[in-house]
């Protein structure tokens, strides 16, 4: 099975314990960085944000919560997702989307955003040339990362791939949640996924990024001036 149908189908597969399975495995902190994240995008005024990879809608009902006017497309290739991202909210614009072949005009949103999902992408890098194309002041992605500090980086790995397969397999949702490990171990962070941003979104006046978490998350960003 091609990657993208078989992370499509994960996905739709996970989509009613989706949420439930995040707060289980993060503790309950993922909410606190994504919370960090919708400030970082709220804080540069955009009157409208593109949340790709949306999930279930959480950074985009967050935008939503804090800023009533801005207009919000928030967009998934999965299908169940989105169904139920639709059932938290009819004040945003939720549809099913590709991040790699956009459905969306040349710059349309004044930001956008891809939170826990470009290493799920088949091609990340098309998926960052469309986040460019469509997109005229500010991009944010949030993504883990590998800990630099060697404590934590043992403690993380352990937790990773110790724990989360046990509570995958408690859920039933073993081998979601070894795809979702493995996948997370082997991802680039820090400059090393800067530059892939920098390469395929050139143009921007600003490139740069916020470890979180001793580096377990980064959130990175790139920034052009409102004058075009």
């Amino acid at each position: 099975m091609p990657k993208a149908e078989f992370i499509r189908t994960m996905f739709n597969d996970i989509s009613p314990k989706y949420d439930l399975l995040n707060d289980i495995l993060s503790l309950g902190i993922h909410r606190v960085w994504k919370k960090k994240l919708v400030g970082k995008i709220l804080s540069g005024a955009p009157q409208s944000f593109l949340d790709g990879a949306t999930g279930t809608g959480d950074i985009a009902l967050l935008c939503r919560e804090t800023n009533p006017l801005i207009k919000i497309k928030a967009i998934d290739f999965s299908p169940n997702m989105i169904k139920h991202a639709k059932m938290r909210s009819s004040e945003v614009d939720f549809e099913v989307n590709d991040l790699m072949n956009l459905s969306l005009p040349d710059k349309s949103y004044d930001a956008s955003n891809v939170s826990f999902g470009i290493r799920n992408v088949e091609d990340y890098n098309a998926a960052i040339k469309e986040l460019n194309r469509v997109t005229k002041q500010s991009i944010y992605i949030m993504e883990f990362g590998q800990p630099q500090n060697k404590i934590i980086r043992s403690i993380y790995f352990f937790i990773m791939f110790k724990i989360i397969p046990f509570i995958g397999k408690v859920f039933n949702k073993e081998e979601a949640y070894s795809y979702l490990i493995e996948s997370s171990a082997r991802f680039p962070s820090d400059e090393k996924f800067l530059n892939i941003i920098k390469e395929n979104a050139p143009g921007f006046d600003e490139y740069k990024y916020t470890p979180l978490f001793f580096g377990v998350v980064y959130i990175y960003e790139a920034h052009r001036r409102k004058n075009i």
